[in-house]
């Protein structure tokens, strides 16, 4: 007599490993086993092989599954939040609206899994294989990428936040900086520029940390920190052309004032504000303008064209640089 099939696992069902492997030995291996909406929250499922099993909208907050064979399966909508996926097998895998934030996927195996619309915020996928992955619309805010390998992803309307990457909030700026890189030159390859202009912002800024770190036993690279203050300030490493208005503004008002106050230039604060204005942009006074009073006001003036000519350039490179692109 046959033995009566067995029943089909019940959605939400808690199960172990113990569980889980009397299942595949019933089914005859994981491929294709029905594991839909069971709960294997902080099971131990080390090493498990569970390639091709369908775990659609299942909950494994917090599981162990390191090095476990997850290949081929289908995890949407699943729930890994906090679980550890390290060095495990995630090729070709379905994580369509899967939770994974804050889970563990160091040296994870994502080549060519399909990761729309997936959450990973705050997720360790430092040194992931993540060549051929979709991640299109996925949330990666603030996820840790260091040493990921990014080549040929698909990253399209990924969902980035202020672009800071979680190895950069936790102070571990050499990982940041190489992140940012991999992001920038991937942007740049893929055509989005503009997204690839805040990941070499954020770049530069992982440096500029990294180099007033090393400061105090350092003192050789205060001038290479200094540099760098010096770029973010004037005009954001070339990714702000906003700034260049904002301390060209500050000049231009900033010395008619001096000129005010010093009585370099005749009459009043806006006779002072023209001279000024006219100095910045290098054009010259004419015979009916207001003449510098004294040799103070003319080194000012002369001054003052020096530094307008140069940030004028600043800001006409920079916002070429963002408007060509």
């Amino acid at each position: 007599m046959a033995e009566p099939e067995r029943e089909p696992t019940e959605a939400g069902e808690r199960l172990t490993r113990d569980d889980v492997l009397r299942l595949i030995e019933e089914h005859g291996g994981p491929e294709g086993l029905d594991l839909r909406a069971v709960d294997l929250r902080e099971a131990d499922l080390t090493g498990l092989d569970l390639h091709a099993a369908d775990l659609r909208n299942a909950t494994l907050d917090g599981a162990n599954l390191r090095k476990a064979n997850l290949e081929g399966a289908d995890l949407s909508q699943a729930n890994f939040r906090e679980a550890d996926l390290r060095q495990a097998n995630l090729q070709r895998v379905n994580l369509y609206e899967a939770d994974l934030r804050s889970a563990q996927l160091s040296s994870a195996n994502f080549q060519e899994s399909y990761l729309l619309q997936t959450d990973l915020r705050g997720a360790w996928l430092d040194n992931a294989k993540l060549e051929g992955a979709h991640l299109v619309q996925a949330d990666l805010r603030g996820a840790y990428l260091a040493g990921a390998r990014l080549r040929g992803m698909i990253l399209e309307g990924v969902n980035w936040g202020d672009y800071v990457l979680g190895d950069e909030i936790d102070g571990q700026l050499w990982w940041a900086a190489l992140g940012y890189t991999a992001l920038k030159q991937w942007h740049t390859e893929a055509g989005m520029y503009d997204i690839a202009g805040e990941f070499h912002y954020r770049e530069m800024e992982a440096r500029r940390k990294l180099a007033q770190q090393k400061l105090p036993w350092k003192q050789r690279r205060l001038p290479y920190a200094l540099a760098l203050y010096a770029l973010r300030f004037l005009y954001g490493y070339g990714e702000r052309p906003e700034r260049v208005i904002g301390w060209a503004a500050a000049v231009v008002f900033g010395l008619a004032f001096v000129h005010w106050s010093f009585g370099t230039v005749a009459g009043g604060f806006l006779d002072a504000l023209y001279f000024s204005a006219v100095s910045f942009t290098a054009l010259g006074y004419g015979a009916s303008d207001s003449d510098p009073q004294g040799w103070a006001g003319r080194f000012l003036g002369a001054g003052e064209s020096f530094l307008g000519v140069f940030m004028m350039a600043l800001f006409l490179v920079t916002f070429t640089r963002k408007m060509t692109r």
